[in-house]
Formats: structure tokens, sequence, C-alpha cells
């Protein structure tokens, strides 16, 4: 009867434990709650859509001159978010344009600066 008893909990936990691998596979094969894109006939845009399994992605290119004002650079600006395995939620910011490319998240190791 212990026997029993001790086999149906553990049945009972594995079954609502959050995050298993068949759990998460099927949310990851829903389609996005939501989902928004603008695009104009320039080429600049924003999106923002957040997934089932509470991924949310935001992200918006514009058009700004360059320094001699000859052309155009599209700078990209964006943040994703996630929840990882562990429960926890992961947010990466980033960007890209005239100043290079940068990736900030609290995940994310943290680069050493060359001193001269």
């Amino acid at each position: 009867m212990k026997l029993f008893v001790v086999a149906v909990c553990l049945i009972a936990a594995a079954a609502a434990a959050p995050g298993s691998p068949a759990e998460t596979a099927a949310r990851r094969a829903l389609p996005a709650l939501q989902h928004e894109e603008i695009h104009d006939e320039f080429g600049q845009y924003a999106l923002r859509y957040v997934t089932a399994e509470g991924t949310v992605v935001s992200e918006r290119g514009r058009l700004v001159p360059t320094p001699d004002g000859k052309a155009y650079v599209l700078i990209t600006e964006g943040e994703t978010s996630f929840i990882g395995d562990d429960g926890k939620t992961y947010v990466t910011k980033y960007s890209a344009g005239l100043d290079g490319t940068r990736v900030e998240g609290a995940h994310l190791p943290i680069p050493v600066e060359a001193t001269a």
C-alpha cells in the first residue's frame, strides 16, 4: 500500500511539474498571442509580438542621416525577453547603427575593456 501511495504521488508530481519538455514543446508550437507590425515605404518599421510561452519581442528600425548628410542608415533598436528553463525571465536589449552594435542583458557576460 505504501508503495502504491508513493508511486501515485510521484506520478502526480511529475505530471504537475512546470516546464516539462513535452509541455514546453506544445507551447512553442502555438501561434503568437499578439503580433503587430508596421512598415513604411522607406523601409522603417516597428514590430512586437508575444508568444504563448512568454517570449516578448519588440523592435524598431528608423532611418537617420549619416554625419555628412549624403545618405541614410537604418538604426535598429529592440528588446527580447523570455522565460528560461529555470523559471527566470531573461531580458536582452540591443541596438545597431552608426555607433556599432550593442547588446545588453544581466545574463550576458560583461566584456573586458582594453586599457592603454
